[in-house]
């Protein structure tokens, strides 16, 4: 007997054994149950996800001896041959080599005349996006009446180019692509049935390069057991694969990590004498970024990487040490560097110069921070003395602290203005709020130069009773808002009671807009004096400094 591949051999032959199909099996399996079955249906999706097997299921469901069913026997004249695609009432065309009107016309002309034994006959026209604009008009009138015993299956992998005459038609079915984990839970039965020994490493690889596909997940497999028999070694999985070990792409981010070019130089070179194609790395590269994002913002799940728990921890590594805005740029100077080599006539160099790139990302400040710099450094600009520059350790002169009160008074019943969190320091020295607000000022400046940025703004400061307050102009609303987001309140808590010793209640307030003062002109008291005294009323107005 001729050898079978491994797609031909495993082909599922119910609705229960298609993979990741659960909401197109089940539909067409309740159409059956309820005798609701259309006279045309359109098959969708990219290649190698079960389309043509299930219009092969659909049509051994409806002609099956015991049927219709939704659960064929598998056992009956029909069903055998419909599985061994032999059928004289269930007929495959394949569009791509019966492009012509001639060939619709052939097939209207078949379908008028009944069926030689079976219930149904049943045209199934695999990549129909491949027939003629004649041949898919040729087929519009049979298509939506068709005579009663006439069942249409079109399967195609281009669905935007089918016809919208053609669509409206039929019942459409999209086939999504197969999740990973199911594919690669499919591949370890079918080793499993089939005596092979391969590690699970080697199976992630080649459900990688199926990229969804079940049947070219299955192809892949049936080369590499070609290659090296019962027991295949992981290095064979590479070299047939042309994939990049996850080993190398670890070890190529901690280069980029470490700014160690000399490293990450020789570590390409291995590539290029390795014989991977650039591309590919790229894109092998480009997708270790997008594990490096979840890890950061989910933690480690398997749902979502698709990675085996050997690379867990470092890879949980890389990502703490990388910023979310350094893995975007990342990810966006990859993606074009991918789309470049396409044409680049020296890809490695090419990619060579894009790593070192990356190294430079990992150091360029965000564009909010550039903003906030240059913001501070004009507000320092303009309240530094005339010919001489602010000194850097002169923190109060950028930090407005209103109510600069001394710490305690000789008068009985006064109290200080610090609180008695902050008395004392670590060494058990007093400090005033003056200190203490400088201290914070410092460390803010020091973990987020956006949040210190906003606190220029401030008309007022105070720690005090354990609440720390500060208060904005009506006129910074913006930036008050700045000092309210959560990230920030997170960050003021934590250095509060890193120089305190506890964490104070934070009040961020608005200040009320002032009072408008009265017309001295219509005060009583002045008008009783004018009618005694004539004279002439001059009001003084303080200046605002």
């Amino acid at each position: 007997m001729s050898y079978q591949v491994l797609a031909r051999k495993w082909r599922p032959q119910t609705f229960d054994e298609v993979v990741g199909q659960e909401t197109v099996t089940k539909t067409l399996q309740n159409a059956i149950k309820s005798e609701r079955i259309a006279h045309a249906f359109l098959f969708s999706g990219v290649r190698g996800v079960g389309k043509t097997t299930t219009a092969r299921i659909l049509a051994k469901a409806l002609n099956c001896q015991e049927g219709p069913t939704p659960s064929p026997c598998g056992e009956c004249v029909s069903c055998r041959e419909i599985k061994e695609a032999n059928s004289i009432d269930v007929l495959e065309i394949d569009a791509a080599s019966n492009t012509g009107v001639d060939n619709m016309r052939d097939l209207r002309e078949s379908a008028r005349y009944g069926t030689a034994r079976d219930r149904f006959k049943i045209f199934i026209i695999d990549e129909a996006h491949m027939l003629s604009n004649a041949a898919f008009n040729a087929l519009l009138k049979t298509l939506e009446e068709p005579p009663a015993h006439v069942k249409f299956i079109l399967a195609t992998t281009e669905y935007a180019k089918i016809p919208v005459t053609i669509v409206s038609r039929c019942q459409q079915y999209d086939f999504k692509p197969i999740p990973f984990l199911l594919i690669l839970e499919r591949l370890k039965l079918l080793i499993r049935e089939e005596g092979i020994e391969i590690s699970e490493d080697s199976l992630r690889a080649i459900v990688s390069v199926a990229e969804g596909s079940m049947r070219d997940a299955q192809s892949a497999l049936d080369q590499i057991i070609a290659f090296g028999g019962k027991q295949i070694p992981d290095e064979a999985v590479r070299v047939l694969l042309g994939v990049v070990d996850e080993r190398a792409i670890l070890s190529l981010v901690d280069a980029v990590l470490e700014r160690d070019v000399k490293v990450l130089v020789e570590q390409v070179q291995e590539l290029v004498n390795s014989g991977v194609d650039p591309r590919n790395f790229c894109r092998k590269l480009i997708h270790h970024v997008r594990n490096l994002m979840v890890c950061r913002v989910t933690g480690w799940d398997e749902r979502l990487l698709n990675l085996p728990d050997t690379a867990k921890d470092e890879i949980l590594k890389q990502s703490e040490q990388f910023s979310q805005l350094d893995l975007i740029r990342f990810y966006d100077l990859l993606n074009r560097a991918e789309n470049d080599l396409r044409w680049n006539s020296h890809p490695w160099v090419h990619l060579e110069m894009t790593l070192m790139k990356l190294i430079e990302l990992t150091h360029l400040p965000s564009l909010e921070d550039v903003i906030a710099q240059l913001q501070l450094g004009e507000k320092v600009g303009k309240s530094s003395p005339k010919g001489g520059a602010v000194p850097s350790g002169d923190t109060e002169s950028l930090f407005p602290v209103a109510n600069k009160r001394p710490q305690s008074k000789d008068k009985k019943g006064s109290r200080a203005v610090a609180s008695p969190e902050a008395e004392k320091t670590e060494e058990g020295e007093a400090v005033s709020e003056n200190q203490v607000i400088s201290q914070l000022l410092s460390a803010v400046q020091t973990e987020s130069i956006r949040l210190y940025s906003s606190l220029q703004h401030a008309s007022r400061t105070t720690l005090e009773d354990g609440k720390l307050l500060i208060s904005f102009p009506q006129s910074e609303a913006f930036h008050q808002g700045e000092v309210l987001r959560s990230d920030h309140q997170d960050l003021l808590s934590r250095l509060c009671a890193k120089i305190v010793g506890s964490v104070p209640k934070i009040e961020v307030q608005l200040e009320e807009p002032p009072k408008e003062q009265p017309d001295p002109k219509e005060d009583p008291r002045v008008k009783t004096f004018m009618e005694i005294f004539p004279g002439k009323v001059i009001v003084e107005k303080e200046n605002a400094d």
